[in-house]
């Protein structure tokens, strides 16, 4: 019998997952180069085979995160029709990294935000690119809300934005804090009963 062969294991997407958790959980300054090599139980020749710098692996990693983040949304936006199914779902995917986290750490796009502003500009505007990227999606989505008349037409898109993103990145810090899920639940149950308001 023809044996099977297990398959090839991409050695520079397995470097990129263990960094990408590393970063997420301590920092680009708080991840060293040993941190890697420990993760992944490779020399730091056989990391620099593939990747130039820490700081190509950092941006990698965030690259990496922020994939596995969209897919998250994708998994279930793509099945919703109306705006205000669009956003709540966004506020049960949110909620989802709490009880199902991508990683260990919360969210890396705002992990990534704070921790970069002030020594990894590269890093720091990937992250500001996530962030004002969800907070569009979120305005576009009020707007055509507005439009097909789901939302009263005095209603903010960039407010509701503003608030849904700064409310739920809150939680995800709150509940890290105290190691369980109030804060998040408390704040979808807010989140929508203000979106309920805002319709017609």
């Amino acid at each position: 019998m023809e044996q099977l062969l297990e398959p090839k294991i991409n050695t520079r997407d397995f470097i990129i997952a263990k960094a990408a958790e590393l970063f997420n959980l301590h920092g680009y300054n708080g991840c060293s180069m040993s941190d890697i090599m420990k993760a992944t139980h490779l020399k730091k020749g056989g990391i620099y085979n593939y990747f130039k710098s820490k700081d190509e692996i950092a941006v990698e990693a965030f690259n990496y995160s922020y994939k596995k983040i969209i897919e998250r949304f994708r998994s279930k936006l793509d099945y919703d029709k109306s705006s205000v199914e669009k956003l709540f779902s966004i506020i049960e995917v949110y909620a989802s990294f709490i009880s199902k986290p991508l990683m260990k750490g919360g969210c890396p796009i705002f992990n990534t935000a704070v921790d970069a502003t002030d020594n990894h500009p590269a890093l720091k505007e990937r992250a500001k690119k996530g962030i004002d990227s969800l907070q569009k999606y979120i305005e576009i989505k009020v707007e055509e809300g507005i439009e097909c008349g789901e939302f009263k037409t005095n209603c903010e898109p960039s407010k509701i934005a503003s608030l849904m993103i700064i409310n739920l990145e809150g939680a995800i810090i709150m509940s890290r804090v105290h190691g369980n899920d109030e804060h998040m639940l408390l704040t979808v149950e807010l989140l929508k009963d203000y979106i309920n308001k805002c319709r017609t």
